[in-house]
């Protein structure tokens, strides 16, 4: 049951992370000078959400999986993703402390200079994410 659980948690992350990636492709610097129509911030309203939702989903997936390894789980977020590092599951705790920073300063973010910061920044940390993956894959699938 837990098992399962946590598969179902893995298969939400890699639907997440296929969606970022797609974001992260598209791209384009913000400019804050640039009045931008509703129709053009979609792309990055979609960005943001899929930045927010990956991280989500990726700290959910790590507690179930440390709960079905270890029937316990962690008293704190940093701990977690040291175990989660140790595992070789993540390169950097400390990358992810970050990840989980960002993520939380996205939704509060409205000023245009903000913007063009915490975009660049959603790109930047979306790579540690995205070259993470591969590695939390490897482990679920290892035998």
């Amino acid at each position: 049951m837990q098992k399962e659980f946590t598969l179902k948690n893995f298969r939400d992350f890699k639907k997440a992370v296929s969606l970022l990636a797609g974001s992260v492709k598209k791209y384009k610097p913000y400019n804050p000078k640039t009045q931008y129509t509703p129709k053009q911030m979609e792309y990055y309203d979609a960005l943001s959400f899929r930045y927010e939702k990956t991280v989500e989903v990726a700290l959910y997936f790590f507690r179930s999986l440390e709960s079905y390894l270890y029937s316990a789980e962690s008293d704190t977020l940093r701990n977690r993703l040291l175990t989660m590092e140790k595992l070789g599951i993540i390169c950097s705790a400390e990358k992810w402390l970050e990840v989980r920073l960002l993520r939380n300063r996205v939704a509060h973010a409205y000023l245009p200079a903000e913007l063009k910061a915490i975009y660049a920044k959603i790109v930047k940390f979306s790579t540690y994410i995205l070259a993470d993956f591969p590695h939390a894959e490897e482990y679920v699938n290892k035998p």
